[in-house]
């Protein structure tokens, strides 16, 4: 099953994240084989408590993506690719957090209290910037890179939503730059299609009946 959406399905719409972000590269865009209409009784924070969190709750399992996580992380040990966690500024601006660029219309729609919460509290320690109702933004900041996932429940045409999740990057170096062009491949047919499998197993076993 092939997970990757065209670049478009993201790019058609004014998420917040497209302004707020324009200084990110659009990495990859992704969709969950899902249409889901008013009568499902779905929204997209159900469908991450449900099936994004307890994913990324059992991240390190005994799969292969789980193995490559746990080489990922020793790599990053020995490589210091993962120092300053969340302690330097955006590449080329003063902000450490995507955060600070939020205006005050944005923290009104914020509702942080049902954030995702899809840290693993070590290498992958992604922290919510904004919580809406049809969009959610998670970043990750390290020396290597800074990093956005973004989630919208995006609509697909006749009253029908798709859950959706783009990933920006910022790069901090050359090396940064490398680093993610060498493990796209992995990324790509291994790590991705795992996680949104066990996603969807996740949600066949919590969905709501409609």
């Amino acid at each position: 099953m092939d997970f990757i959406a065209a670049a478009s399905t993201h790019t058609k719409f004014n998420w917040r994240v497209r302004s707020l972000a324009s200084d990110f590269l659009l990495e990859d865009t992704w969709e969950f084989p899902y249409e889901f209409s008013a009568k499902d009784r779905v929204d997209l924070h159900l469908f991450q408590k449900s099936a994004i969190e307890p994913m990324m709750k059992s991240i390190y399992d005994g799969s292969l993506t789980g193995m490559l996580f746990r080489l990922r992380k020793v790599f990053g040990a020995l490589f210091r690719i993962d120092n300053n966690m969340h302690n330097l500024p955006i590449p080329d601006c003063r902000e450490k957090s995507l955060r600070d660029r939020l205006q005050e219309n944005d923290l009104k729609k914020d509702t942080p209290e049902r954030a995702m919460d899809i840290s693993t509290r070590d290498y992958m320690d992604f922290r919510p910037v904004y919580t809406f109702t049809d969009e959610t933004l998670h970043e990750l900041s390290n020396s290597t890179e800074h990093a956005l996932m973004h989630y919208a429940w995006s609509p697909s045409g006749e009253g029908k939503w798709k859950v959706r999740l783009a990933v920006y990057i910022k790069y901090r170096n050359a090396f940064s730059k490398f680093y993610m062009s060498c493990i796209r491949p992995f990324r790509h047919v291994i790590v991705y299609p795992h996680i949104f499998r066990k996603c969807m197993e996740h949600w066949e076993a919590k969905k709501v009946p409609g």
